[in-house]
């Protein structure tokens, strides 16, 4: 075989493993990944998330992934990552999360809802989802919360 036709297999196999390992990477669930308690991205992270609102050069100069590859370390048939959005009050304080969770995989997705959160933390919202991004999406649930949360903030302060 001549050195031009090695090198032409040889770059098509390089070629077609980086395609392999770049589709490998692909199949990781993408979840959004951010804090509404974090300084500068209560504009985008609260209950309702607003991707418009993603403040992108200073995102890009702080070099800051707000999206997540979910893979995970343990690579267990048992498990399985999803995506998690929370929304909990700590010292009166109402935080939204959404990251990355790994989850028994015969665990229903509703669990969340079911789950204590840590002590001292009051659990308004919680929801786990199995597509890309999808914990950025405003479901009923979410909708619900950015209604409910003022109006609970409103009768505390009544109350008081």
């Amino acid at each position: 075989m001549s050195a031009p036709i090695k090198l032409i297999i040889a770059g098509f196999c390089l070629l077609a493993t980086a395609y392999n390992i770049r589709a490998h990477e692909h199949q990781h669930l993408q979840c959004w990944h951010c804090s509404s308690s974090t300084i500068g991205s209560e504009d985008f992270c609260d209950v309702t998330f607003q991707e418009d609102n993603i403040p992108t050069e200073l995102i890009k100069e702080r070099n800051i992934n707000l999206l997540r590859s979910c893979n995970s370390s343990i690579n267990s048939d048992h498990e399985r990552a999803v995506c998690r959005k929370t929304v909990e009050e700590y010292d009166g304080k109402i935080v939204t999360k959404r990251f990355c969770y790994y989850t028994n995989k015969s665990d229903p997705v509703e669990l969340c809802n079911v789950t204590t959160p840590e002590k001292n933390v009051r659990r308004i919202f919680c929801e786990d989802c199995l597509t890309d991004r999808c914990n950025g999406a405003a479901g009923l649930a979410a909708i619900f919360a950015a209604i409910l949360l003022p109006a609970m903030a409103l009768a505390n302060q009544l109350a008081n």
